[in-house]
């Protein structure tokens, strides 16, 4: 079985990760893998220095110009995510592991719900996940254009099997991740 876990920025899926780890389950973080990717020597960096060129000086990516270009320009998106996708997803479907949990920040976004048995939308308040946001380093102009770009709140909980809302504790947090997990497994 797999099970994805999704969520906006700041709303605390690392944090479900984390626990799901602790209690001995494997959970395969999409973002960790992507990162992977676009280091030197990976399978996607020919590919990735072939469809932007001027992001690479002296052989080395320059992640900042790569953001840039693929937020800017929606083709640019596209050409990126045609490359390290599939990646990602054969990576993924290798796994063996059962259940399978694996965090995929952008799961509605790019349609990869398709690929999983169930799905957890973990939800915070707005005000929550700002502060969450200024306290990991970034501004509120930063903020507000990461949230802009992903998908609303209202269109994630439409397409979610289970909803876990952190606003609280880690305590609480955890007793709803456990819930989750008996209605699940």
């Amino acid at each position: 079985m797999r099970i994805a876990i999704t969520g906006t920025i700041g709303s605390g899926k690392s944090e479900v990760s984390n626990y799901l780890r602790t209690k001995s389950y494997d959970v395969f973080d999409c973002d960790k893998y992507n990162a992977y990717l676009l280091k030197k020597n990976s399978k996607a960096y020919i590919q990735l220095q072939e469809a932007f060129p001027d992001c690479y000086e002296k052989g080395k990516l320059n992640k900042k110009k790569l953001s840039h270009k693929v937020f800017t320009y929606k083709t640019n998106k596209k050409k990126l995510e045609s490359i390290l996708h599939p990646l990602i997803l054969e990576k993924l479907f290798n796994k063996k592991d059962d259940p399978l949990f694996a965090e995929v920040p952008l799961l509605f976004e790019v349609n990869w719900d398709k690929y999983f048995d169930y799905n957890i939308l973990v939800v915070s308040d707005e005000k929550i996940l700002i502060k969450r946001l200024i306290n990991r380093g970034l501004d509120i102009e930063d903020i507000k254009n990461r949230l802009k770009n992903q998908m609303s709140v209202k269109e994630k909980i439409k397409r979610a099997d289970k909803i876990i809302y952190n606003n609280g504790s880690l305590k609480d947090l955890y007793k709803s991740i456990d819930k989750v997990l008996k209605e699940i497994l």
